[in-house]
């Protein structure tokens, strides 16, 4: 679980938890693009196209995860600011974040801009500064 759904639950400040979905879902504050968009590269054309309406993107990479989220400098064709977030539950090792940092650097992001444990819901008031 990446914690896109928690995340967009946050930035929209609903009170109700957003449900993950298989399509995009275009809210108030997000568009949420489900991971089989990425995993299909005749649909990498339609997440650039959403680019036009969004005022940044967040490459979120959960931790515990053993695939690419991300085809590799896929952040590099984004004119908008893209930021690297990843994401865990309870506790990580260092291996297991160096394995995740090398992930997200590979998709061309610059530097990891927030580490967010899923467990604890104040850490998500990392993305207030980072998004302001």
């Amino acid at each position: 679980m990446s914690g896109k759904a928690t995340i967009a639950t946050y930035l929209e400040q609903s009170e109700v938890p957003l449900r993950k979905v298989d399509n995009i879902v275009y809210r108030k504050e997000t568009v949420t693009v489900p991971d089989n968009y990425l995993e299909c590269p005749w649909m990498y054309n339609h997440i650039i196209a959403l680019q036009q309406t969004a005022k940044c993107g967040l490459f979120i990479q959960p931790m515990k995860a053993h695939k690419d989220t991300y085809p590799p400098n896929f952040a590099k064709v984004f004119r908008i600011p893209i930021f690297g977030i990843i994401t865990y539950h309870e506790s990580y090792t260092e291996d297991e974040y160096s394995y995740t940092e090398r992930q997200l650097m590979e998709t061309g992001i610059k530097e990891i801009n927030a580490i967010i444990n899923l467990d604890k819901p104040e850490e998500l008031s990392r993305l207030d500064q980072l998004l302001n």
